[in-house]
């Protein structure tokens, strides 16, 4: 009697190589995907034949790829100059990507929450591929018509929300991004020398705050603070603001307390995530 030998079992390498094989991909959009990424990190628009040197491949092809990301939106293109650039369903996807993040999806409902105590409007804004990006914005009362709306990026130099993330944001770049701002005229024509915007942001650091008054224009009133991670870096800023006569910046005011309150939490409850994680 021939007893039959068990097969053998697979080795995990030969299991990871057909798993590979399995999952087949459509290789045109593994392209459109290196054509969103080479204009992501342009960080400005670019011209056809910029993506064909930067990919290899012909621009009459790669023209026939924008064309196909144009009609989904993932890519616009400038009618004056002809240069691409990601378009608002790369915005809308990167917002939403942004919000998944569980430190910011945590921060929403705690903010819609203050806006409703103070009776202020409230923005939740996280660092993004251009700056302080605006993922919620709360307004309770009657609308301020203050043009900021979700997707909105903020002056570094001109808002509270950016002066917070300036204060406190690690990043290469930032000193780059600070002077290309702060040339910027205010709407009440203010111009900032970087060594008043230095002692600006000291102030921020020392009192954990940020206020002003005609910002982000005029007649709107400001106060905003940061909210860190498990590891101390920042995640997030939030911001009250409101009309300058019913908004009060005091620096130990109601306002200026709730919110602290809030991002004080906000910032104990992400350390506790990462404790218990670890």
């Amino acid at each position: 009697m021939v007893t039959k030998q068990p097969a053998k079992e697979q080795s995990s390498e030969g299991q990871e190589t057909n798993a590979r094989k399995e999952q087949r991909g459509i290789q045109s959009m593994e392209v459109g995907g290196r054509f969103l990424q080479y204009l992501a990190d342009a960080g400005e628009p670019v011209t056809l034949a910029e993506l064909s040197a930067r990919s290899g491949i012909p621009t009459n092809q790669v023209f026939t790829y924008m064309v196909s990301l144009l009609r989904t939106g993932l890519v616009k293109r400038d009618p004056v100059t002809s240069r691409f650039e990601p378009g608002p369903l790369s915005l809308r996807l990167g917002l939403h990507a942004l919000r998944m993040v569980p430190d910011v999806r945590n921060a929403m409902q705690p903010s819609s929450d203050l806006a409703t105590r103070v009776g202020q409007s409230v923005l939740l804004a996280a660092w993004g591929d251009r700056g302080p990006t605006i993922l919620q914005s709360i307004e309770p009362a009657a609308s301020l018509h203050a043009g900021v709306h979700v997707g909105t990026v903020m002056s570094l130099v001109h808002s509270t929300t950016g002066r917070v993330f300036a204060a406190y944001k690690k990043t290469p770049n930032l000193k780059e991004l600070v002077k290309a701002d702060i040339g910027a005229q205010t709407p009440e024509g203010e111009r900032l020398t970087l060594e008043q915007f230095d002692g600006i942001l000291a102030d921020i650091r020392k009192r954990g705050l940020a206020r002003g008054e005609g910002m982000p224009i005029p007649g709107i009133n400001s106060i905003s603070a940061p909210v860190f991670d498990g590891t101390g870096e920042i995640v997030l800023v939030l911001t009250l603001f409101g009309v300058a006569g019913a908004f009060d910046v005091a620096w130990k005011g109601e306002l200026a307390t709730n919110l602290l309150e809030t991002t004080k939490l906000l910032t104990e409850q992400n350390a506790g995530r990462v404790a218990s994680a670890g």
